[in-house]
């Protein structure tokens, strides 16, 4: 799914709902700012962001993919950003570790 895709499904679901930026955002814990990003496909929300929307706007995740593959590459994605996060994490570690042997 391209970025666009998403965006305009998100909107299409918002509007079909009501919510305007600002309600919709604060409804899940985010600005509208955020909200406005995700619909001029400027940024992608995270897989729990994603959940949060689709809960939110009574839409099933899939409503927001093309396809099954979509969704699965998605969810690949965030997993391999998390690990990244982690990794990071231990390497900022590791040199904190490296700089008080020195």
């Amino acid at each position: 799914m391209s970025v666009k895709d998403f965006s305009s499904k998100l909107k299409s679901a918002r509007l079909e709902s009501g919510l305007s930026q600002r309600s919709l955002g604060l409804s899940i814990g985010l600005s509208d700012k955020t909200i406005s990003s995700y619909e001029s496909s400027r940024s992608y929300p995270s897989l729990e962001i994603l959940k949060k929307l689709s809960e939110k706007l009574k839409k099933p995740i899939g409503y927001f993919f093309s396809s099954e593959e979509e969704i699965s590459l998605h969810v690949e994605i965030e997993k391999l950003t998390k690990k990244n996060q982690e990794l990071e994490k231990e390497i900022t570690l590791l040199r904190e570790i490296i700089n008080r042997v020195e």
